[in-house]
């Protein structure tokens, strides 16, 4: 993008009121402003130049450009030239904010400018915009902690007015005991300012090594396309010490065989499809997927199955017997036990999440627990506002393309006209170059005939005698 200049140049400092206008600019940007300032106009100006000639990271720049912006330190303007029909992007930076008649001062001057279609400003990205409200939060933040604490150094020495060293006593007065030390009436005790508790120094984190990085790395890869999706960019300490505790019993193949099989047998895959529940939280279903089972005791067994055997784990399957048990009636109610002819109360579970439900409690007729049946209400929801914007957009598509179609019949019927009137002209002048030749004839024949009826003697001559 090519820098334009905003003004005429006056000076070759910042002013004073920008390098104070801690609202909006914070010192990255300042320094940013001063930067792109000191250029020339015409200057190709790229944030990846600048920022590895003063050792900064882009994103961090990008981060000052948008506050820039924001401030309107920086007009973004956008022009489409009629040579070729494309687009650039040019840069216009003032030493302070600028002003909206500036700025239509400078659309109005590029639009004038020869071979210019169209001439717009870009605004300020929606990321740019909460970055300059979340500074100016802080700004406003940190100012007001300042002001409370001058108020507190203010308030608090106070106290000591009733010894007389106090800042509160007036001069003139009596500081001893007196009727004028009676008459003025004793200020309660102001509370102090409780001490601050210490916080607690963050540790770093653990240093992987290369064969546990690679093994992480292993594990990392088993997680589905649908969930690495959902997961930050950056390895979470509480997916990464996971993933080591698991390691300290089983492999990085059975680790990643133990995600895929999880992910399926959970339910995970059927909630991340179009129109299922969808999942809540990406690191929580990933350190699901690695965590060792605390179910069973026995070290070997892996969901159900022994390692070393591959035969079914006798815990697991008892307690899946056990669990298939009625629930005994509770104290106080009739049930087999006490001869009342009723039977115990069964527990239900959700069929989405498995949660059981209350005891005694009658299984509703869709058999969801009230988050499992909000979240499906939402996603149903979700699907009827996809299926109607789909519905607007397809509405919107067949318009377009009912007008381009139009406008394609409306572009032959004016070609197959303009070919017919060509083709009239064509035809009419052949018939006036006919005519003309037909009459040239005649008049030829005519004059043949004039000549040989006065001049006989020259037909002995003539070739057409």
């Amino acid at each position: 993008m090519r820098k334009r200049s905003g003004r005429p140049p006056r000076f070759a400092a910042v002013p004073n009121e920008t390098v104070d206008d801690s609202d909006s600019l914070d010192l990255e940007a300042l320094g940013l402003l001063t930067v792109v300032l000191r250029h020339q106009d015409g200057f190709e100006i790229t944030l990846h130049e600048i920022a590895e000639k003063y050792g900064y990271g882009r994103d961090g720049l990008a981060g000052a450009w948008g506050l820039l912006q924001v401030a309107r330190y920086v007009i973004k303007v956008k022009i489409q030239w009629a040579g070729d029909n494309q687009w650039s992007t040019e840069v216009v930076v003032y030493p302070t904010p600028a002003t909206d008649d500036e700025v239509q001062e400078l659309l109005d001057s590029i639009a004038r400018e020869p071979n210019v279609r169209i001439v717009k400003v870009e605004p300020p990205t929606k990321s740019a915009r909460e970055r300059a409200a979340k500074h100016l939060a802080k700004v406003e933040a940190k100012r007001k902690k300042k002001r409370e604490r001058r108020k507190l150094d203010f308030e608090v020495p106070g106290q000591a007015a009733e010894s007389g060293r106090g800042r509160n006593v007036r001069r003139g007065e009596d500081r001893g005991s007196g009727a004028a030390g009676a008459a003025a009436p004793a200020q309660p005790p102001r509370k102090s300012v409780a001490p601050k508790k210490p916080t607690k120094k963050k540790e770093p984190g653990r240093r992987l090594t290369q064969s546990e990085a690679a093994a992480v790395k292993l594990v990392e890869t088993a997680f589905p396309e649908q969930l690495r999706a959902l997961l930050p960019s950056y390895r979470p300490p509480v997916l990464r010490d996971a993933i080591l505790d698991a390691l300290d019993s089983r492999t990085a193949d059975v680790l990643a065989e133990r995600v895929k099989r999880r992910w399926w047998k959970h339910g995970y895959e059927e909630a991340a499809m179009p129109g299922g529940k969808g999942i809540g939280s990406a690191i929580g279903v990933a350190v699901a997927l690695v965590r060792p089972s605390t179910d069973c005791p026995e070290p070997m067994c892996e969901d159900g199955v022994i390692l070393d055997s591959g035969a079914a784990c006798r815990g697991c399957e008892q307690r899946k017997e056990d669990r298939k048990r009625p629930v005994p009636a509770q104290r106080g109610e009739p049930g087999e036990d006490q001869g009342g002819g009723v039977p115990a109360p069964r527990r239900w579970k959700c069929h989405t999440c498995h949660t059981p439900g209350k005891t005694g409690v009658e299984a509703p007729e869709d058999g969801l627990c009230g988050p499992c049946r909000k979240e499906e209400q939402e996603a149903h929801k979700a699907t009827a506002r996809l299926q109607e914007n789909l519905r607007r957009a397809e509405a919107e598509r067949e318009q377009l393309a009912r007008e381009r179609w139009n406008e394609l019949l409306e572009d032959a019927y004016r070609e197959h006209a303009e070919r017919e009137q060509e083709a009239s002209k064509e035809r009419e002048r052949r018939k006036a170059a006919e005519k003309k030749r037909l009459a040239d004839a005649e008049e030829r024949r005519r004059l043949q005939e004039q000549i040989a009826r006065e001049n006989p003697e020259l037909l002995a001559y003539s070739q057409t005698a």
